[in-house]
């Protein structure tokens, strides 16, 4: 019974009407207090839900959700993680109605974020997976969804000024704090410390400041070491980068450490080769490159956060919240995971 019980059965052991335990299902409509107490809690006993796919097929309403993310040139960059675990919710949730719409925008280029943003919203989507890297632009925008009442799930950056459903992000503070705390260890008193950031524009893009505050937060706790941190901003360029990091090297004579605070570490790692002294460099995400320097001991450790775990769980939240009309955790955070070369081939990234 409690298994399979039905509006029916919730009806007759209330004493009233299928249409009045629809109305207290829904909120709607004019039910007594006592009446709408008493059918709350015969759905509370017998742990009542909804046959939602029933209730879709039967209906055969199409729920529409939209993803706006960074555009991934191919399947080892890293947005084409989040995407899988997209793809997956979506292949899981296609039989209750769901359909998902694809936007994507160029991370070096805020304009084609907001471009992508305009035809969402002339598609009044039902519920929508964001990316905010580009934190003007996705602020504006995100004002505009609660105008309009149109929920959202940020995906791998939450912006403290907007108003999601639900976040699935790591701790970029605390993932920063982590990366100078493994820097720290193994490296002398009053060494040099280099920390990059690879970006066109560093003040709209919010994820890697945070990781930059954790980082300048644990040396700042740090006593009788005097360290010195040089930090550099640079574009996604493989002709700049190296001419950058040549003008380091002239200025501090050496670089003890190396902290990258996002996927590129790679562009960084192959330029310390004509160093008899290689620095230890950290840097994020198991993409194919970084991998490929980490198993060859030219990247020391790499944090991950689970990309596609982030995608399919933002789905599966916005499915709850617009489908189930369950309400969702607002905070989700995934783990910040520690990878070696010793431990890679057993680490699962799901």
């Amino acid at each position: 019974m409690k298994k399979n019980i039905r509006i029916m059965d919730i009806a007759e052991k209330a004493g009233v009407s299928i249409g009045t335990v629809d109305r207290v299902l829904h909120d709607r409509g004019e039910v007594s207090e006592e009446t709408r107490d008493k059918i709350l809690k015969i759905i509370r006993d017998f742990d009542y839900r909804p046959n939602i796919l029933a209730s879709s097929l039967a209906s055969k309403k199409v729920t529409t959700f939209a993803s706006l993310t960074p555009w991934a040139p191919d399947k080892d960059a890293f947005w084409s993680k989040p995407q899988e675990g997209i793809d997956k919710a979506i292949s899981q949730i296609h039989q209750y109605g769901v359909r998902l719409q694809r936007f994507y925008f160029k991370m070096d280029d805020p304009e084609t974020f907001t471009k992508e943003a305009e035809k969402i919203l002339e598609l009044s989507p039902d519920g929508i997976l964001l990316a905010p890297w580009a934190k003007r632009e996705s602020l504006l925008f995100t004002q505009e969804l609660d105008r309009r009442a149109i929920p959202y799930v940020f995906i791998d950056s939450n912006l403290k000024e907007a108003n999601p459903i639900s976040f699935v992000v790591q701790d970029s503070v605390q993932s920063g704090y982590l990366a100078a705390k493994l820097i720290d260890y193994g490296i002398a008193p009053q060494s040099n410390i280099l920390l990059i950031h690879i970006t066109k524009d560093l003040q709209n893009a919010d994820l890697l400041l945070k990781r930059e505050k954790g980082f300048l937060d644990y040396f700042g706790t740090v006593k009788n070491k005097s360290h010195q941190i040089i930090k550099i901003e640079v574009p996604n360029n493989e002709i700049e980068i190296p001419k950058k990091l040549n003008t380091c090297i002239l200025e501090n004579k050496s670089i003890d450490a190396v902290f990258v605070t996002n996927s590129k570490v790679h562009l960084v790692a192959g330029f310390f080769d004509q160093f008899n002294d290689r620095p230890k460099i950290i840097g994020y995400d198991l993409i194919l490159k970084n991998v490929e320097l980490l198993l060859h001991s030219k990247i020391d450790f790499l944090l991950n956060q689970k990309p596609e775990s982030q995608g399919y769980v933002a789905t599966n939240l916005l499915f709850d919240q617009i489908v189930r009309k369950e309400k969702v955790k607002n905070v989700n955070y995934t783990s910040i995971d520690i990878i070696t070369k010793e431990n890679f081939k057993y680490y699962s990234s799901i």
